[in-house]
């Protein structure tokens, strides 16, 4: 708390007495030398307004930003976003927020992702294909009382394009380095004009990857296909309905041989790994959603229905050598359904509020069957739970005075999740069941004030929490099998800046967050044993910084950082002590840097310097990731109606690691980052 207290009167102190030249610098326009910014405008507390209203730290990327600086996944544009890091690994994935990690194999993540209102829980969905999107917003710290599921650590709240009597239709074409190949097209507007609008999209990727066997000489061992559709329907009966229908699916092939020894007689060099198994996943995901809106005059009733089925399989090799001693053969389903009803102020005034009520079912199978040449090492177990939940939220601010706001909010958050697995071992066959129950109330305050019309400063309170479950991959009884809720209180401050006639904002935000009953992974001996279970007490703290500067209409830069200490207070098992430890799976900062031009003829040039911090993939902190930097190189033509451009991605080829664990034997293994790759891009608008 003193660390948020000294920077949060530091930076305002720093920075207000500044606020008198930025309100000068509003009457000294000269059009033939600056280009003023627009306004952002953002949906991310569930209506309109701008980014400097949002109670809190929001970051805003829209489509030509995602365009202009080649981000295909959510995971590449993670990298500008301060304190975000998205991490996608052969293990799974999930969305790191100011430190906040979870479990290496928990299947959820601590931080919400949304698609156009509808939640994508798991963490193997995190690192989504982004396509005809309109803009992402992320939001930093809880946001239980603005959104239908929990979050502990933030939201992604990701935009699509919806359509309208505008007509709008895209191809994109692209090839890079490694076989590399994105091919899609969109299309969207009206059936009927005014009332009735349709949208498509299809999205195909293939590549054969950068690892390769060194066993077979396989080139191929971590390539993927992926083919992407969605279908939207729009119905506007009259100006009081709005009324859009969604389906949208996706099938990926991927291939899973990443992992090789740093060390040992099974050492290899980097990108040249060892398997005699296939080491494939399957993934299959699709989903539909209804989003029913109705206007009076002040008030907007919203109903959104969803639906979400996900399955992936794989099969492994367990122990990364030439030998053919083991494998795995993983299997996880879910089948979730949400509904949620938001009844939300329309009008600008002194108060503006929301209230909201959401239900969820969440059914889960999961298995594991590890195979190996020692019967005592062979084991399998298959799983089943089902999650039953149900939310009240609501938010709520006030205008005290001119320019002074009050944001009050509140998340009532009950759930029940009942687990069971068998678990097969050559000792015999055991069952057994838990529950995993959890009841929340989670506040919010805000506090706001506007200094001037381009200076703005606040500060917030709120708590979050991750709900627990069960570990389906390594149980061996019912005290392993379950574990309970994390809890978190987040206190930050922070200030919204514009100058120079509105060619330069800049924020920047203090945070300090508590993080009790932390879900941890123990060992507990032997091949593919560990636990889940509560056993920590920690806390993240740091800064995140953002600024983007247009001098002449030509040129832009863009900077953002962040940093993220988060350490361990307690955490002691019955033969170790991580106390003072860094929390595994957090990388310590992260920092973007670009300069584009874009030249009145129509050519442009872009470079971004890209970095993230060290961070440790282990609880005694012995595995660690040295920080890293890339940087992306883009270089074209573009007009209304094209954009041609040769580009590349990590161009000095920086080596770097994104995951490591000990194997049974105790040697190191690790997964290397994504090498320098090379490519062209052609996208076509009509």
């Amino acid at each position: 708390m003193r660390f948020l207290a000294i920077c949060c009167f530091s930076l305002i102190a720093l920075l207000l007495p500044f606020s008198v030249l930025a309100e000068e610098d509003m009457t000294t326009k000269d059009d033939n030398k600056t280009i003023t910014m627009e306004t952002v405008t953002v949906t991310a507390s569930k209506r309109e307004g701008t980014d400097k209203e949002f109670p809190g730290n929001i970051s805003v990327m829209d489509d030509v930003f995602m365009e202009t600086h080649g981000t295909n996944t959510l995971g590449e544009l993670a990298r500008f976003a301060p304190n975000i890091y998205i991490k996608n690994t052969s293990s799974g994935g999930s969305i790191i927020c100011r430190g906040i990690s979870t479990i290496d194999t928990a299947l959820f993540s601590p931080m919400g992702l949304y698609v156009d209102d509808a939640p994508y829980p798991m963490g193997y969905m995190a690192n989504q294909m982004l396509f005809d999107v309109e803009r992402v917003e992320v939001l930093r710290g809880p946001q239980g009382s603005l959104y239908g599921r929990n979050s502990e650590s933030g939201v992604i709240n990701v935009v699509l394009q919806q359509p309208s009597n505008e007509k709008r239709a895209k191809i994109i074409s692209e090839v890079g380095t490694y076989m590399t190949a994105r091919l899609g097209g969109s299309a969207s507007g009206p059936i009927v004009e005014d009332t009735l609008f349709y949208g498509l999209s299809l999205l195909g990727t293939t590549t054969d990857g950068y690892n390769e066997d060194a066993i077979s000489g396989d080139d191929e061992v971590t390539g993927k296909e992926t083919l992407n559709g969605r279908g939207t329907l729009r119905w506007t009966p009259s100006d009081e309905w709005d009324i859009t229908l969604n389906m949208d699916g996706a099938t990926r092939d991927i291939g899973m041989s990443a992992l090789r020894y740093e060390e040992g007689p099974n050492k290899t060099s980097r990108y040249k790994v060892l398997s005699n198994e296939t080491d494939k996943a399957h993934e299959t995901e699709y989903g539909q959603s209804a989003r029913i809106k109705y206007s009076w005059s002040s008030v907007e009733l919203t109903s959104i229905s969803t639906h979400r089925n996900f399955d992936r399989e794989h099969h492994q090799d367990s122990d990364r050598t030439a030998t053919n001693l083991g494998y795995s053969d993983l299997d996880a389903e879910m089948d979730s359904w949400n509904q949620e009803f938001r009844l939300a102020s329309k009008e600008s005034g002194p108060l503006t509020w929301l209230l909201g009520v959401s239900g969820r079912y969440e059914d889960i199978d999961a298995g594991i069957a590890f195979t190996h040449v020692s019967p005592a090492k062979t084991s399998t177990r298959s799983g089943n739970s089902e999650d039953r939940g149900v939310a009240g939220f609501g938010q709520a601010t006030y205008e005290i005075i001119n320019g002074l706001r009050f944001t009050g909010g509140l998340r009532l958050d009950v759930s029940e999740n009942e687990g069971k697995q068998t678990y097969e071992s050559n000792s015999g066959t055991v069952s057994y069941k838990s529950t995993v129950d959890n009841t929340e109330w989670l506040p919010t305050l805000s506090l706001a004030y506007d200094f001037t019309p381009n200076v703005t400063a606040y500060t917030t309170y709120s708590q979050g929490f991750l709900a627990g479950g069960f570990n389906f991959y390594s149980a061996t009884d019912e005290e392993s099998f379950a574990y309970d809720a994390e809890h978190s209180t987040n206190y930050e401050a922070g200030i919204k800046t514009t100058w120079l006639n509105n060619t330069l904002f800049f924020n920047a935000t203090v945070f300090y967050m508590d993080i009790s009953d932390k879900q941890v992974r123990e060992d507990t001996g032997g091949f593919g044993t560990w636990k889940f279970t509560n056993a920590a007490e920690a806390h993240t703290q740091g800064v995140e910084l953002e600024g983007r500067y247009n001098p002449i209409p030509e040129l832009q830069f863009t900077a953002g950082f962040g940093y993220a200490d988060s350490v361990v207070d307690e955490w002691k098992t019955d033969t170790e002590d991580y106390t003072g430890n860094k929390v595994p799976w957090a990388p310590e900062y992260t920092y973007n840097l670009g300069v584009s031009y874009n030249h009145h003829s129509g050519f442009f040039a872009l470079i971004d310097l890209l970095g993230t911090g060290e961070q440790y993939y282990d609880a005694a902190n012995e595995l660690r990731g040295h920080g890293y930097k890339t940087v992306n190189l883009k270089l074209g033509y573009q007009d209304d109606d094209m954009e041609i451009s040769i580009w590349s991605k990590n161009l000095f080829d920086e080596e770097y690691a994104v995951k490591k664990v000990k194997s049974a034997t105790g040697y190191t293994m690790v997964e290397d980052g994504a090498p320098q790759t090379f490519g062209i891009t052609a996208n076509w608008r009509f």
